[in-house]
C-alpha cells in the first residue's frame, strides 16, 4: 500500500459509512426498529439530523484544508528539487486555487439544480 493510502482509505470509510447514516436515517419508516430504539436516546432527530449533517461538512471542509496544507508543503519540498524554488505567492495561489474549485463546484450545483427544476 502506497505512503498516505491507509488515511485516505479510512477517510474514505468514514465519509461513506456518515453519507450512509444520512441515507438510512432520512429514509426509515417512523416505526422501524432502529427509529424507535433512537427515540430511547432521548435525542431530538432534528438535532441528529443536524449532526449528521455537520459531519459531512466538516469532513468537506478538512478535505478543503488538506489540499491548501498540501499546496503549502509542496512549495515547501520545491526547495529540495534542483533548480525550483519555495515562493509564498505560489502558496497563495494553490489556496486560492482550492477556494476557486470550490466556488466553481457551487457555481456547477446551482446550474445543474437549476436546470433540472426549469
Amino acid at each position: 500500500m502506497a505512503p498516505g493510502q491507509s488515511g485516505r482509505t479510512v477517510v474514505r470509510a468514514v465519509w461513506a459509512v456518515l453519507i450512509g447514516c444520512v441515507i438510512v436515517g432520512s429514509l426509515l419508516p417512523a416505526k422501524s426498529p432502529v427509529i424507535a430504539g433512537m427515540g430511547r436516546l432521548h435525542i431530538s432527530l432534528k438535532v441528529l439530523h443536524f449532526v449528521g449533517y455537520a459531519a459531512l461538512g466538516w469532513m468537506a471542509m478538512m478535505a478543503a484544508l488538506a489540499m491548501v496544507l498540501l499546496g503549502v508543503a509542496l512549495e515547501f519540498a520545491q526547495k529540495l528539487s534542483p533548480g525550483r524554488s519555495c515562493e509564498i505567492g505560489d502558496m497563495a495561489l494553490n489556496g486560492a486555487g482550492v477556494l476557486a474549485g470550490i466556488g466553481i463546484g457551487g457555481l456547477w450545483r446551482r446550474i445543474a439544480t437549476a436546470d433540472n427544476e426549469g
